[in-house]
């Protein structure tokens, strides 16, 4: 792939995820400012058995397309049939489940939230793998397009339900609503005739990736989610509505960079030779890293109680006590994004999956220690100790055991702009909020130039030709 086609992939990526992730900003910016935090609350317990139902769809179907291509109608057919399988039993697994639910957390409006959200899956399952088909054509410029219309879809009818009184029931009037257009407009587009079709040569090949991928996304929603159950069962719903804002409001940013990694990383690393894929992955790392340990480090200076109260409300301040864990995890799980790619790209899904499966139960543990020692607050700490430090050690650790590559090349890339980060940090925090953020770049940009010189002259390099391409760009030149 040429590297101007690669450069615009990446734009429209950037330009999707930044766009849904705006949204979802003013969604809750305008959600804070007209519900409770219960509301918040009720709709984060619903929400995490959602994740646990879609693990089953997303990243299996769609991925597994990506991964072995969209010419062959066998391959796409019965994927396409097999996902939709899936999702019909899940959807009516999830009504079954949903009073039970309600009953456990004595939350009745559970049952109805998710007998709603039993719909979406269906709907979900089928998106996935219309999606699929755009990601592995590289139609970034219409999967773009279709984000937009999905943001402005949710962000109308969850903010207009809102206005109507509606409480909680303006996240699944959204959500809904932007799932069907998501439906709709991926089938339009992805342009492929497809037939309800299972090949007996091909369907083992679908059915153990697909297991691959569920036995990792299983992993990762007992990960991911657990926080919210332990805050939820532990805490009540109020707690769980302080912890749900802190949390989408710190994974903002890692939902911009972890989409792009993955959705051009897999076409991109599966079209890779062998021997090219360790140093073309270290690249990547590296530069992520560098990049993003200092946009999280400004992200923390700034988000303090004054700014949270002009935001969201004086109710809200609560939230930044919670912020400083749970960016430190952000940006980890931002610099292993182009692992899982690089995995899943290899066919290796499986690596994913015992990684994620081995520290699930460490991570289960440590949010309910967490949770009964230090509220909100010990939850957070341990989502940075267990899936921010242990996870990214482990997992490199695993994968570089398996593809016979250097661990230590990967991990200090990893680690050492989070080290740097700290003195800036240090000095810029007691400082006024205006002054923050310029004294903090200029202690980290000092600390790379005195400890990690080339990294700094690659960057100077790369801005130099930035802005000798934008004067090229003058009128009258």
């Amino acid at each position: 792939m040429k590297p101007t086609s690669l450069i615009k992939s990446g734009l429209w990526i950037t330009y999707a995820t930044f766009v849904t992730r705006i949204f979802v900003f003013l969604s809750s910016l305008v959600l804070a400012r007209l519900l409770q935090p219960a509301d918040f609350g009720v709709i984060g317990i619903a929400y995490v058995f959602w994740s646990f139902f879609t693990l089953f769809t997303q990243d299996t179907a769609g991925t597994f397309i990506v991964y072995k291509g969209a010419d062959n109608p066998k391959y796409v057919n019965t994927t396409y049939t097999i996902s939709l399988l899936i999702g019909l039993g899940l959807a009516v697994a999830m009504i079954v489940a949903a009073p039970f639910v309600a009953h456990f957390f004595n939350e009745p409006a559970l049952t109805g939230i998710l007998i709603v959200f039993s719909f979406n899956l269906l709907l979900s399952s089928a998106t996935y793998v219309y999606s699929g088909i755009m990601t592995r054509r590289m139609q970034y410029q219409t999967l773009a397009n279709i984000s937009l219309a999905n943001s402005i879809t949710r962000l109308l009818f969850t903010t207009g339900a809102a206005l109507l009184g509606l409480g909680y029931w303006s996240f699944v009037i959204g959500d809904t609503a932007s799932c069907l257009v998501n439906c709709l407009l991926t089938w339009c587009y992805a342009k492929y005739p497809f037939r309800l079709q299972i090949d007996p040569g091909v369907r083992s090949e679908v059915l153990t990736f697909c297991l691959g991928a569920v036995g990792s996304s299983f992993g990762l929603y007992l990960s991911f989610n657990a926080d919210n159950f332990a805050v939820g069962k532990i805490l009540g719903s109020a707690s769980l509505g302080y912890y749900n804002l802190a949390y989408q409001l710190s994974m903002t940013l890692s939902g911009i960079l972890s989409s792009l990694l993955n959705q051009l990383g897999m076409p991109v690393f599966a079209q890779l030779p062998i021997d090219k894929q360790e140093n073309a992955l270290f690249k990547v790392v590296e530069q992520i890293a560098f990049i993003a340990a200092p946009i999280y480090a400004l992200i923390f200076l700034v988000l303090d109680p004054q700014v949270v109260t002009l935001l969201f409300g004086a109710k809200w301040i609560a939230i930044c006590t919670v912020l400083p864990g749970l960016l430190f995890y952000a940006y980890f799980r931002v610099v292993n994004s182009p692992l899982y790619s690089m995995l899943v790209a290899k066919g290796r899904p499986d690596v994913n999956a015992r990684v994620s499966l081995q520290i699930a139960p460490i991570a289960i543990a440590s949010f309910v220690i967490g949770a009964y020692q230090g509220g909100i607050v010990g939850v957070s700490l341990a989502v940075a100790l267990v899936l921010g430090i242990c996870w990214t050690i482990y997992y490199w650790w695993t994968a570089c055991t398996q593809l016979h590559w250097s661990l230590k090349k990967f991990l200090l890339p990893c680690f050492i702009p989070v080290l740097l980060s700290i003195p800036g940090i240090a000095l810029s925090l007691p400082l006024p909020l205006l002054l923050k953020p310029f004294t903090f770049l200029l202690i980290y940009l000092c600390c790379i130039r005195v400890l990690i010189p080339q990294q700094f002259f690659q960057y100077q390099t790369f801005l130099s030709k930035l802005v000798d391409r934008v004067l090229a760009f003058r009128p009258g030149r």
